[in-house]
């Protein structure tokens, strides 16, 4: 994996880990949960996007040059 989607995959990870916290809160904020739910979906988006076209750079190669 390169190192932006190591590090994209990090990120989810930790928003992920953000909005369990902030939902398991008394009182969760609903204005936070809107924004690290919407910051998770632009990393998802952005990380889908850079294996998109990781897998179009590697179409029409020989298993052994991968």
């Amino acid at each position: 994996m390169s190192i932006i989607v190591t590090r994209l995959v990090a990120a989810h990870r930790a928003l992920n880990q953000e909005i369990a916290r902030e939902v398991t809160r008394r009182m969760p904020d609903a204005f936070r949960l809107a924004t690290l739910k919407k910051r998770r979906l632009a990393i998802k988006d952005t990380l889908h996007r850079h294996l998109a076209a990781a897998r179009r750079a590697t179409r029409g190669r020989s298993p052994a040059a991968i």
